[in-house]
């Protein structure tokens, strides 16, 4: 098996595209030869006429909890993998964690809903508060428009974003099961958010301009080096490195090579500005025109390896 996870996790929430999100589920699952978990949270559940939460007073609990799992049950009908329903209640998020969090290795799968404006400022969407504190990988599936998606099969074009931390590379057992033969392409983005400030050998002889051209190209070819080593399973990848803001370097690639899919690593930052910002990770969430891949920075907050050098 060439990725070392023991299960997939489905976050199931009912909504019109969740048959695409538990059919990218069902064929990670299938892919990895492990269990499928499907877990759907009822929310804070509230009485009908009274906006106060519903207790356990007439078998309220057990009956949400029934006719959630009779709803799993029917989007998983004849799915080829073995399955099993989680229904929790309180908090999306933070039940769901507390749920992954006693698996071993597993990758979660979602979909995005986008909220925005001042909401979205102080708590922001379910996606991007998992991305703050989840530590496994998880696929953010977006649905296509009107056309029926194939994707479950396969990504065959990902667009990798690379930063100085690292966490790319985490990426290497996983991306196998996502693009699952030779003729899938993977683009490797590298935006140099400001010039490199590296001593060579007669500099003085040389333009900044050409100093700075020829540390491109070293950075370049080191990458394409280790994106040949990590990502064996796949064609020849191509590099993209020059100057430019991350997010927008990587959507650009991703509209112009027609992208089915980004990965991007998630560096945990706090503070008050981050939120007013947004860091690249939830850029790519809500502007991505394609599914997001994030993986976490490692236990630790450093990576194997070291950046994208």
């Amino acid at each position: 098996m060439p990725q070392a996870i023991q299960s997939v996790v489905c976050m199931v929430d009912f909504s019109s595209f969740g048959s695409l999100v538990v059919g990218h589920g069902v064929a990670l699952a299938r892919r990895a030869g492990v269990r499928l978990y499907l877990i759907h949270v009822v929310h804070d559940p509230q009485d009908g006429l009274h906006p106060t939460a519903v207790f356990e007073r007439g078998g309220d609990l057990t009956h949400l909890n029934a006719a959630a799992r009779r709803r799993i049950g029917a989007l998983m009908t004849h799915a080829p993998v073995d399955w099993e329903a989680v229904v929790r209640f309180g908090d999306t998020v933070e039940q769901t964690v507390a749920f992954v969090n006693r698996l071993p290795p597993s990758p979660v799968v979602s979909a995005s809903h986008g909220v925005s404006g001042f909401r979205r400022l102080f708590i922001g969407t379910v996606v991007e508060r998992l991305t703050r504190v989840l530590n496994r990988p998880m696929l953010v599936v977006k649905p296509t428009d009107g056309e029926d998606d194939h994707r479950a099969n396969g990504f065959r074009r990902a667009v990798i974003g690379l930063d100085r931390h690292g966490y790319w590379r985490h990426l290497a057992p996983l991306l196998p099961l996502l693009q699952p033969d030779r003729a899938s392409r993977i683009h490797l983005v590298h935006a140099m958010e400001r010039p490199m400030d590296i001593v060579v050998p007669d500099a003085d002889a040389k333009s900044y301009g050409q100093v700075q051209q020829a540390l491109q190209d070293r950075l370049e070819n080191g990458l394409c080096k280790q994106a040949r080593r990590l990502f064996p399973h796949v064609g020849a990848p191509a590099v993209w490195v020059a100057p430019g803001v991350p997010q927008e370097m990587v959507m650009h690639v991703a509209r112009e090579q027609n992208a089915d899919m980004i990965a991007v690593g998630v560096h945990r930052s706090g503070g008050m500005g981050r939120w007013i910002s947004g860091s690249t990770t939830e850029a790519l969430l809500r502007r991505s025109p394609c599914s997001v891949l994030t993986v976490p920075e490692p236990a630790g907050g450093k990576s194997e390896g070291g950046g994208t050098g």
